[in-house]
């Protein structure tokens, strides 16, 4: 898969991993992860800018909620 075809699916699925409003909270999720290093499938904790509100959310899964607040976070580069 290619990278275009990665950020098609990844606008898809509408995951806050994603998205430019989603600012992680690194240490939480660590901490909560029993200090695994912060990888796919697990829980990633963070704030969401846009709603102004804690998340929780497992990376590469499909977010019906989020499918009209969600803006990809490389649309800002």
């Amino acid at each position: 898969m290619d990278r275009n075809s990665i950020y098609e699916l990844q606008k898809i699925d509408c995951n806050c991993n994603n998205c430019h409003y989603f600012d992680r909270d690194l240490i939480k999720t660590k901490q909560l992860n029993n200090n695994e290093k912060i990888i796919a499938n697990k829980i990633h904790y963070g704030y969401c800018k846009k709603l102004n509100k804690e998340v929780a959310e497992i990376a590469n899964i499909c977010l019906i909620n989020t499918q009209n607040c969600f803006i990809h976070r490389n649309d800002f580069r």
